[in-house]
């Protein structure tokens, strides 16, 4: 199977390109990423300005426009991932010509990674404008390669997952509309329901009465690893502090001391075994009838 040799593919994107939306969404992204960016330096740069040298001024200034830049664009993709995707199937349902598509010589999985191709194609154009705004970090400095490429890596599975989310209610709902509520309903859900959850385990396990122990650590920290945020934000935290970007230690009640990988890397394996599982339903729920057609004609034959 040869993606880029994918009729589905060819016509999404030069579809999807071609459009006044694709600029338009691509110059809305910039300017609002472009303008918080521009607050944040102000005020860091108007809070670094009494009894602070001027090269530790610099690291403050370079770090905050860093994080600020990889937290709006984490934010954005977690709202336009969904929607791209999310008229992938349920559109064609609309335009009455699903069946025709279903009933081509494409497989099921052709399909869909077409679709899903097409919008990933998109999602990480927006990732990647962003990273100039995000490269002048390092004029001031404070940010290593290491957080860069982390941040990167961080998007890049956040723009997936989020997307196979959306072509699997894009293939449940009947409307376009129905199928974007859904997708974009169930990233909500779960940015909400992973802190709840923290909030309530920690309280019943009295873990902000006392140090936690090793079954609490490694069952919270499973559960923080899934979300982006989160997961992206104790990795940047743990590198300012000098950790390895890999593991790092956490004293626990039980044992003294636990070792536990670093968030970034969990929440990158999470987000693939979420993309498979998603991929899968979503090329489940295809009807392929060209199969049942051939079927039919073999049992014919026999």
């Amino acid at each position: 199977m040869n993606l880029l040799a994918n009729p589905v593919l060819a016509r999404e994107l030069r579809g999807r390109i071609r459009g006044w939306r694709a600029m338009a969404t691509l110059i809305v992204y910039l300017s609002i990423t472009g303008m918080i960016t521009f607050l944040v330096y102000t005020a860091s740069a108007s809070s670094f300005e009494n009894g602070v040298r001027d090269v530790e001024a610099g690291r403050g200034i370079g770090k905050a426009i860093f994080i600020t830049v990889m937290a709006a664009t984490l934010v954005q993709v977690c709202v336009i991932t969904p929607t791209l995707t999310a008229g992938a199937i349920s559109g064609e349902k609309e335009r009455q010509s699903y069946d025709l598509l279903i009933t081509t010589l494409l497989s099921p999985l052709q399909i869909i990674l077409g679709k899903l191709t097409s919008a990933l194609a998109f999602a990480m154009l927006l990732i990647f404008a962003s990273l100039p705004m995000a490269g002048l970090s390092f004029l001031f400095g404070g940010v290593s390669g290491t957080e860069l490429g982390i941040g990167v890596a961080g998007l890049t599975a956040t723009a997936v997952c989020y997307a196979t989310v959306g072509v699997f209610w894009s293939t449940v709902m009947r409307s376009t509309l129905a199928a974007t509520v859904m997708s974009l309903g169930s990233v909500i859900f779960l940015l909400l329901f992973i802190p709840f959850i923290f909030v309530v385990g920690s309280m019943i396990g009295g873990a902000f009465n006392g140090t936690p122990g090793i079954f609490y650590i490694y069952t919270m920290g499973l559960l923080l690893s899934a979300h982006p945020f989160i997961a992206l934000g104790i990795t940047e935290a743990t590198l300012s502090s000098g950790e390895s970007p890999f593991f790092f230690s956490i004293p626990a009640a039980d044992i003294g001391k636990v070792w536990v990988p670093s968030p970034w890397l969990v929440y990158l394996f999470l987000t693939c075994l979420a993309t498979a599982f998603f991929l899968v339903l979503a090329v489940r729920l295809l009807k392929p009838v060209q199969y049942e057609i051939r079927r039919r004609g073999k049992r014919g034959d026999a």
